[in-house]
C-alpha cells in the first residue's frame, strides 16, 4: 500500500512537471513565432513575385508572338476565310498554354475564341475593341467577360503597310489568381493591390472587382484613396519605378512594391501589422487559458486511467488467478487491519482430502475444477465481514473476526457437510464421487497476537483431523 501512495505522488509530480515544461516551452515559442515572422512573411512574398511575373510575362509573349506570325497576318486579310482554320490555330495554342486564345478580325467584324465562342464585333458586343483601337499602343492589358473575369493581353496586328487588321492575344482566368490570393490573405493575412500606370486599382485580393462592362472605367478605385497608400507617400515619396519593401511605421504596416514593366502595373503586398507586445499577449493568454483547460481534463482522464490501472494491478497482485479468492499477501494486509475494528478472530485453515489422488486419476485440469467449486462453495456460506482466501495448493483460510471458536466449528461443519454431498463427474468417466475437506480451528485474541502464531495452532488442529480419519472439524485446545 505505501507504495500505491510513492506512485500518486510520482504519478502527479511528473505530471505537474510536464506541464511547467509545455508551458515555458509555448512561451518561448510564441515569443520566437512572433520574432521571425516579419522575416518569414517577406521570404514568402518571393515565390509570389516569381508567381506573378511568370503568369503575366509569359502570356503577353505569347500574345505579341502571335501578333507578328505571318500565316495568320495573311490568312485573315483574304476576302475569304475559314472559321475552322482560324479556330484550330488559336485552340492549339490555348491547349498548350492552359489559357483562353481570342483573335478580333477588323475586316470581317468577327471574334473567335478558343471555346469556339463567335461574336459579332458590334460597339455593342465588342466595346473593347473600338476602345482600344483608337489608343496609340501596340499592346493592352484588359479585364473582361463579365460573367467570367478574365486578363486579357491584346495586341494590334498590322500588316506591312501598318494597316491595323485587328487584336488577338490570351486571356487568363482570374479565378486561378484569386485562389491564390485567398490562400495568402488566409494564412498570412496579406493583401494584394494590382495598379495600372493611371494608379487605378484594377485588382485586388479583397475583391475582383467583377462588373456588368468590359472597361470598367465607372467603377475603378484609385489606390491613393486608400489611407495606407497615404502614409507610404507622405514617408517614402516612392519612384514608381522602384521595387522593394517599406516600413510604415505609422500605421504599423510593411508594403512590399513590385514593378511589372511589360505592362507597366504595380503589385503592392500589405504585410499585417508587425508584432508587438501587446498583440502577443492577447494571442497568448487565451492560448494559456485553452492549454490549462486541455491540460485539467487530460489530468483528470490520466488520474482515472491510473486509477484504473492500479486497481488492476492491486487486483492481480493480490487475487488468486485459479479460484479468484485473496492470495496470501492480502490476507495478511488485511489481518493487519482487524485490529482497528475486532477484538478476536477464528482462523479456519481447510485442507482437500486426498487431493494429490484426485489430481494423479483424473488429471491437473479436473482437479483445478475442483479447487473452483470448494472454493466457491467456501466463500457463499460466510458473512460479509468473513474473508475466504487460498492459502496455497489446496489449502484454504477462513478469518472469521468476533467469532469463537465453537461458533467457528458450527459454521465450518455447515460447510463441510455441504462439500462433502457434492458430486463430482470427471468427463473421462461416468463414475460420479465426492471430495471431503478437513478443518483446522484456531481462537485468539488480535491484542499483538502474529498471524503466524494462530495459523500454527490452526495447522495443527487440520493435523488432528486427518490423523482423525479426514473429512473433520478440530479445534485447537490450549
Amino acid at each position: 500500500m505505501k507504495f500505491i501512495k510513492k506512485f500518486d505522488q510520482y504519478i502527479s509530480a511528473i505530471f505537474i512537471i510536464t506541464i511547467i515544461v509545455i508551458i515555458a516551452t509555448s512561451y518561448f515559442t510564441f515569443k520566437e513565432f512572433f520574432a521571425s515572422n516579419n522575416q518569414r512573411q517577406q521570404e514568402v512574398i518571393m515565390p509570389l513575385f516569381s508567381l506573378i511575373t511568370s503568369e503575366i510575362v509569359r502570356p503577353l509573349t505569347v500574345s505579341q508572338y502571335m501578333a507578328s506570325d505571318p500565316f495568320l497576318i495573311d490568312y485573315i486579310q483574304q476576302d475569304k476565310i475559314e472559321k475552322a482554320v482560324i479556330f484550330n490555330y488559336i485552340s492549339s495554342v490555348a491547349s498548350r498554354f492552359n489559357t483562353l486564345a481570342f483573335i478580333a478580325i477588323e475586316k470581317h467584324k468577327l471574334l473567335i475564341d478558343s471555346n469556339d465562342k463567335n461574336t459579332d464585333l458590334s460597339w455593342q458586343n465588342a466595346e473593347w475593341f473600338y476602345r482600344l483601337k483608337a489608343i496609340d499602343k501596340n499592346s493592352f492589358t484588359d479585364f473582361g467577360d463579365a460573367e467570367n473575369p478574365h486578363l486579357f493581353f491584346d495586341v494590334k496586328m498590322v500588316n506591312e503597310q501598318g494597316e491595323f487588321l485587328g487584336f488577338v492575344g490570351l486571356g487568363i482566368d482570374l479565378d486561378y489568381f484569386s485562389k491564390q490570393f485567398t490562400t495568402f490573405k488566409k494564412d498570412f493575412g496579406f493583401e494584394l493591390y494590382f495598379v495600372d500606370e493611371n494608379n487605378n486599382i484594377t485588382l485586388s485580393s479583397s475583391q475582383l472587382m467583377k462588373t456588368s462592362s468590359h472597361h470598367r472605367q465607372e467603377e475603378l478605385v484609385k489606390i491613393d484613396e486608400l489611407d495606407w497608400y497615404q502614409h507610404y507617400q507622405q514617408q517614402h515619396q516612392p519612384n514608381h519605378e522602384q521595387d522593394g519593401i517599406f516600413s510604415s511605421a505609422s500605421n504599423e504596416l510593411i508594403v512590399s512594391q513590385m514593378h511589372l514593366k511589360e505592362i507597366n502595373w504595380r503589385v503592392f503586398i500589405i504585410a499585417p501589422p508587425a508584432n508587438k507586445q501587446q498583440a502577443y499577449w492577447l494571442l497568448f493568454i487565451p492560448k494559456l487559458v485553452i492549454f490549462l483547460m486541455v491540460s485539467l481534463a487530460l489530468y483528470y482522464i490520466f488520474i482515472l486511467c491510473v486509477s484504473n490501472l492500479k486497481s488492476n494491478l492491486v487486483k492481480d497482485s493480490e487475487t488468486d488467478y485459479l479460484t479468484q479468492l485473496p492470495n496470501r499477501g492480502y490476507i495478511h494486509w488485511k489481518y493487519s487491519q482487524l485490529s482497528q475494528q475486532h477484538d478476536h478472530v477464528s482462523i479456519v485453515i481447510a485442507d482437500i482430502d486426498n487431493f494429490k489422488a484426485v489430481n494423479d486419476t483424473y488429471g491437473h485440469l479436473f482437479g483445478d475444477d475442483v479447487l473452483k467449486v470448494i472454493a466457491k462453495k467456501l466463500h457463499e456460506n460466510l458473512r460479509s465481514i468473513d474473508l475466504t482466501g487460498r492459502w496455497g495448493g489446496e489449502e484454504f483460510i477462513l478469518v472469521l473476526p468476533d467469532t469463537t471458536a465453537e461458533q467457528a466449528q458450527e459454521i465450518v461443519d455447515r460447510i463441510r457437510t455441504n462439500i462433502a454431498n457434492i458430486p463430482f463427474s470427471p468427463a473421462s468417466t461416468s463414475k460420479k464421487f465426492n471430495v471431503t475437506v478437513s478443518f483446522g480451528i484456531s481462537e485468539s485474541s488480535l491484542a499483538d497476537v502474529p498471524l503466524q502464531d494462530i495459523l500454527a495452532k490452526a495447522d495443527q488442529a487440520l493435523y488432528c483431523a486427518k490423523a482423525n480419519g479426514r473429512n473433520q472439524v478440530v479445534i485447537h485446545l490450549e
